[in-house]
C-alpha cells in the first residue's frame, strides 16, 4: 500500500512539474473554439451596383472564414458558427463605437477577459464601403465582393487577438501590411496579402503546439 501510494504522489508531482515546464502546457491543452457569423447585412453604392444577392452572400461567408482560418493555421484554433463559442465575432451592418454616446461609428470592437472569452463584433457597411473605395479602377463587382470578404476575414482577425490576448498584449504595429494594424482604412486590408508582426509569436507560445518558427512571419495567400 505505502509502495503504491509513493508511485501516487511521484506520477502527481511529475505531471504537476510539466505542467509548469514552458510550452508543456501546449500538450495538455484543448482547442479555443472562435465563433464567427454574419448577421443579415447587405451594401449597394453607385458604384457598386444594387444590393447584394444570395450567391454573394454565400461567396462572402466563404471568403472571411477562410481569411481566418489562413490566419490562426497552425495554433490550436478552431473556427465555427457556434453563437455560444467561448470567443465570438458577429458581422453587423453597423457598429457605433460602445465607449461613447452617439453615432461614432468603428470597423470593429471587442470585449473580453483573456483566457476566459470574449464578445465583439465588425462593421460591415464601413468594411464594405472601404473595400469599395479602394478597388482598382478595372475591377469588376465579383472582385470587390471578394475583397469585402476578406477585409471582414481580416477585420474579424483583429478582433478575435484582441479577446484571446488582450490589449495590453496585443502588439499593434506601424505596418499596414500587418494584421496588427489599427485601422481598416488601408488598402492592403481587402487588396493584397497581410501578415504577422509581432504578435504572432505570443500567440504561437500560448496557442501553439510547437516553438515558435525562427522564419518569417505567417502571412495570407492572397
Amino acid at each position: 500500500m505505502r509502495e503504491r501510494t509513493c508511485r501516487t504522489a511521484l506520477f502527481i508531482l511529475l505531471t504537476s512539474l510539466a505542467l509548469l515546464t514552458p510550452g508543456a502546457a501546449c500538450t495538455f491543452a484543448r482547442s479555443v473554439t472562435l465563433g464567427f457569423w454574419f448577421e443579415d447585412v447587405t451594401y449597394q453604392s453607385s458604384h457598386f451596383g444594387g444590393p447584394l444577392s444570395s450567391g454573394e452572400r454565400l461567396l462572402l461567408g466563404r471568403v472571411a472564414t477562410a481569411e481566418i482560418e489562413a490566419a490562426f493555421a497552425g495554433l490550436r484554433i478552431r473556427l465555427t458558427d457556434q453563437h455560444d463559442a467561448r470567443y465570438r465575432v458577429r458581422v453587423v451592418q453597423h457598429l457605433n463605437d460602445p465607449r461613447f454616446r452617439g453615432s461614432v461609428a468603428v470597423a470593429g470592437a471587442s470585449r473580453a477577459v483573456s483566457m476566459f472569452g470574449g464578445d465583439g463584433a465588425v462593421n460591415f457597411s464601413m468594411l464594405a464601403a472601404y473595400a469599395d473605395s479602394y478597388a482598382p479602377a478595372d475591377a469588376d463587382r465579383a472582385a470587390i465582393v471578394t475583397a469585402i470578404g476578406r477585409g471582414v476575414g481580416r477585420a474579424a482577425v483583429h478582433e478575435f487577438v484582441h479577446q484571446l490576448l488582450g490589449s495590453g498584449e496585443f502588439d499593434g504595429t506601424r505596418d499596414p501590411n500587418t494584421y496588427e494594424y489599427g485601422s481598416a482604412a488601408r488598402k492592403e486590408q481587402y487588396y493584397g496579402a497581410l501578415h504577422w508582426g509581432p504578435t504572432w509569436e505570443l500567440l504561437q507560445r500560448r496557442f501553439g503546439t510547437a516553438p515558435p518558427s525562427s522564419g518569417a512571419p505567417r502571412s495570407s495567400a492572397r
